[in-house]
């Protein structure tokens, strides 16, 4: 069985296939969480803007020049919604009410420090070395596929992977070397 395109899957929503947008939603949506959880630092939050994202998008489709963009696109659009959602915390009108820290871990007493931990090690990264780490590791993206949702060639997606690599590394070590 073989996957479809993005772009067969576009054709196929505006055709009025009702599972096609579902297909592109559970292609992208860990993606789309991921660049969402690191603005929010909130899961609750970031699923709510993730969801957000999707409606924008579905709303915007016809709008899309190039369906094979599509992952671009839609990274562009979580952005944006991302930048919006900062602006309105800054603003004091965050209609999101989310836990603190303090509330989310006894919630969840099975929380692993150590993947927290890690999670605040990938956010204090530039963004763009965040998002070659989540579209290649964390979505299993083809590096292909990853390059062309953030939109660089080959070598340079690989470029700034590494880059992401040896400064996570970098912030291991300087973790390890703190607890000792």
């Amino acid at each position: 069985m073989t996957i479809p395109s993005d772009r067969k899957l576009i054709q196929a929503v505006f055709a009025g296939e009702n599972t096609a947008y579902e297909k592109l939603y559970d292609r992208y949506a860990p993606l789309v969480r991921a660049i969402c959880y690191d603005t929010t630092r909130n899961l609750a939050d970031a699923q709510d803007l993730a969801q957000d994202v999707f409606m924008r998008a579905y709303e915007k489709l016809g709008h899309l020049r190039d369906p094979e963009c599509f992952g671009k696109w839609l990274v562009g659009i979580a952005r944006l919604r991302c930048k919006e959602w900062r602006r309105q915390r800054a603003q004091g009108r965050d209609k999101h009410v989310g836990l603190d820290d303090a509330e989310l871990a006894t919630a969840n007493p099975s929380n692993d420090d150590r993947i927290e931990q890690l999670r605040e090690m990938i956010a204090a990264l530039p963004p763009k070395e965040r998002l070659a780490l989540h579209t290649f590791y964390l979505q299993d993206k083809s590096a292909d596929n990853a390059r062309r949702i953030m939109g660089l060639s080959r070598s340079g997606f690989y470029r700034v992977l590494d880059r992401a690599r040896k400064r996570l590394e970098q912030l291991l070590v300087q973790e390890q070397e703190n607890i000792r």
